[in-house]
């Protein structure tokens, strides 16, 4: 799924949203099943970390 709305950026985010614990808007415990996968992305601060944001459907559709 796309976004229209850039990411946060990862060092404002916790560790479990860094993880795709939890969702990257409202921090809300994600389920690998309904969990949205918002792709790969590289760290901005650190070159060769990468990092996996994902969105509970909500919020995903939200911000798409």
């Amino acid at each position: 799924m796309a976004t229209t709305t850039q990411l946060p950026q990862p060092t404002a985010l916790s560790d479990a949203q860094l993880r795709g614990a939890a969702c990257l808007w409202c921090e809300g415990y994600l389920a690998t099943a309904t969990a949205v996968d918002l792709g790969m992305r590289k760290h901005p601060q650190y070159p060769g970390v990468l990092w996996f944001p994902r969105a509970c459907p909500a919020c995903a559709e939200a911000q798409s």
